[in-house]
């Protein structure tokens, strides 16, 4: 726990009231450790967003068992934002009323400019504020400050080319988020300063892009011919980082030419042969993992950044051959991933009460509010591609096979638990938790309808609202017969090719990869995005959830007492089923919480890297949380040729 943790943590605890109300502008109390703290001290933590949805949880869990004398837990009602006369009435009478934000936390800097700063910062910010005690800057000496103490950013000491490219190696090696404020505060001072070779050099803050300028760089470097790159790849202060934006994947290894002479350094970006580079990748990320393995602490952007390596390392097992990888490889790989899993498993449980209600700008973070982000950010026309069952794996391939044409600004998002289609694709096309759709049962809406009602409360009219699903994309026709002169405007697609090759699959993940790889290669795919993509719609990919391979451990013997089953999932109408099937596996098994589905089912998960199957058998299925199901990818996908314009 840091000292501004600390600070938040003693405003809460000394209050008596067993109803506070929170102002919280800056989303403090849903940071993972505060919130884990005030769960061991006996507090909940309901965010207000919608008065429906917030009378559905406060008045029977809390007000109604407290009016009747009953003990509930101490409850902090938590607004985003500080207009204390939006607060219901009655919530004001009976509680305490505070505010916290970053404001009383950093008196001394520009409030805009740190509420620009994500959240991983505000250790390192809060210790460099007391270097500051007592003074107070506006918002230029903040955002210079904010660079210089926290990302080591000097924008006066940039002074050429190589300069500059060096700090961008630098920013995306560390995974820097830089906000734009204090980009634009970079780019003022660069102004009358002349970088060869760049044009665009805000847009090289974001990490995709410079990945994809740094890709076609490598290309003219291990080219050996001209044009001759921009990039200074032998200097000491680029080269340094280059080796793992490869063993990361964010840079493809090439083919070089035999007549072409490079560094031994560079062997790292050149394919000679496959099997040896993809072993000496694997072995390298499995390494990186190793050194940085996240604990109970770690933040949301952390685990999707292990869940990104992770995907990595799935590829790259998956393509290996078996009768060639050493077993001490497959030995690592194992206990690595269990260790993982184990560790997210337990970070999930304590943090997922705190995801739902986070802001779903500047990204979303649960599939929920995607389209709450897309309406915000709403062209003419969108179209939502919601693979079915895509893992982030299944995606590297796709991408990987898609090619050049196309750019990607990539994000990844967390599916509803239990991830199951029932569950989180309604959620995903709702707009709303599951708790407010009833997705179990499926005697309420549609996901059409529900889709349709999102849309509609946007006040878009109903001749602009499309949904499709049980698409496959096999052939051209099917690609003419979604995409055409008269597709609607706001267009929501579920291709169900994945989810179908999942469940077909007997062969484990490599015959899954082998499977997508062969889908993707008909360029069905390629061309329903590049149709799209010529009519004018802002086109985004994501998936209701992923999937994962994992041996079975048994099936709980309970006939017709489980409403819904999958080999990683059960939902029960009734939680005592549930706690006798997990008597069944209690070492390999865990209860979910049934509040988030609102509906009274509770849900027995398979834990770990097990599945309710034939004992030892291998299943590609999902519906419990491992990162692989959990973290989907979240893509918004333009032509190369726009992006160029």
């Amino acid at each position: 726990m840091t000292e501004w943790q600390d600070q938040v943590l003693a405003t809460l605890l000394c209050q008596d009231s067993p109803l506070i109300v929170a102002l919280d502008p800056d989303l403090l109390l849903l940071d993972e450790q505060i919130f884990q703290t005030l769960q061991a001290n006996h507090f909940d933590l309901l965010t207000y967003t919608d008065p429906i949805a917030f009378r559905h949880a406060y008045e029977p869990n809390y007000r109604e068992p407290r009016d009747n004398g009953r003990e509930t837990p101490r409850l902090i009602v938590r607004f985003p934002h500080t207009r204390r006369e939006s607060v219901p009435y009655d919530l004001l009478q009976q509680s305490e009323c505070i505010q916290i934000s970053l404001s009383e936390l950093f008196p001394g800097l520009d409030y805009k400019t740190v509420q620009t700063l994500g959240p991983q910062y505000y250790d390192a910010l809060f210790e460099a504020a007391h270097k500051i005690r007592g003074k107070r800057f506006g918002r230029k000496h903040t955002a210079a400050f904010i660079l210089d103490q926290i990302f080591s950013i000097r924008p006066d000491d940039i002074r050429t080319s190589t300069d500059l490219i060096a700090l961008f190696c630098r920013v995306h090696y560390h995974h820097q988020t830089i906000p734009p404020i204090l980009i634009d505060h970079c780019l003022e001072i660069w102004t009358d300063r002349h970088f060869a070779g760049f044009s665009e050099i805000k847009d090289l803050f974001d990490h995709d892009t410079f990945m994809a300028y740094l890709q076609d760089e490598w290309a003219k470097y291990i080219g050996g011919n001209s044009p001759a790159p921009t990039v200074p790849f032998d200097h000491d202060q680029i080269r340094l980082y280059i080796d793992t934006f490869f063993i990361e994947g964010a840079l493809k290894p090439l083919r070089a030419l035999p007549s072409v002479q490079v560094p031994q350094w560079a062997h790292c970006g050149i394919v000679n042969d496959q099997e040896t580079e993809q072993l000496y990748r694997l072995n390298s990320l499995l390494d990186r993992i190793q050194e940085f393995l996240p604990g109970p602490d770690t933040r949301l952007n952390d685990w999707k950044q292990y869940a990104r390596l992770w995907a990595e390392a799935v590829v790259l097992v998956s393509a290996l051959s078996p009768a060639t990888t050493p077993d001490q490889v497959k030995t690592r790989y194992h206990t690595l991933h269990q260790t993982l899993e184990t560790t997210f498993r337990d970070w999930l449980f304590k943090t997922f009460p705190t995801l739902p209600d986070r802001p779903y700008l500047p990204a979303p973070v649960m599939v929920h509010q995607i389209p709450h982000y897309l309406a915000h950010h709403a062209g003419e026309r969108t179209a939502l591609i919601v693979m079915d069952g895509m893992a982030l794996d299944q995606w590297l391939i796709i991408k990987e096979i898609l090619g050049d044409g196309f750019t990607y600004s990539e994000d990844l998002v967390c599916a509803w638990v239990p991830t199951l289609t029932s569950i989180s694709r309604r959620s995903l096309f709702a707009g709303e938790k599951p708790s407010l759709v009833s997705g179990v049962n499926r005697k309420t809406l549609s996901e059409e309808n529900l889709w349709r009602t999102f849309w509609h409360n946007q006040s878009r009219p109903e001749r602009d609202i499309g949904y499709s699903r049980g698409n496959t994309l096999v052939s051209d026709t099917e690609v003419d017969e979604l995409v055409h002169d008269a597709t609607p405007r706001i267009a929501g697609f579920v291709i169900n090719t994945i989810d179908n090759l999942m469940h077909r699959n007997i062969m484990g993940m490599p015959q899954m990869h082998l499977d997508v790889r062969h889908w993707v290669e008909t360029g069905t795919l390629r061309r329903f995005i590049t149709r799209l993509l010529d009519r004018g719609y802002q086109v985004y990919i994501t998936a209701d959830h992923g999937n994962i391979c994992t041996p079975g451990m048994g099936v709980p013997q309970q006939g017709d007492l489980v409403e819904e089953t999958s080999a990683r999932a059960r939902i029960y109408d009734h939680a005592s089923f549930a706690d006798e099937g997990h008597q069944a596996f209690p070492e390999d098994s865990c209860v979910w919480p049934s509040n988030y589905l609102g509906t009274g089912h509770t849900v027995l998960l398979a834990d770990g890297l097990k599945a309710f199957f034939k004992k030892d058998e291998e299943i590609l299925s999902h519906g419990s949380i491992s990162m692989e199901e959990v973290f989907v990818p979240f893509v918004q996908i333009r032509s190369a040729q726009q992006c160029h314009r």
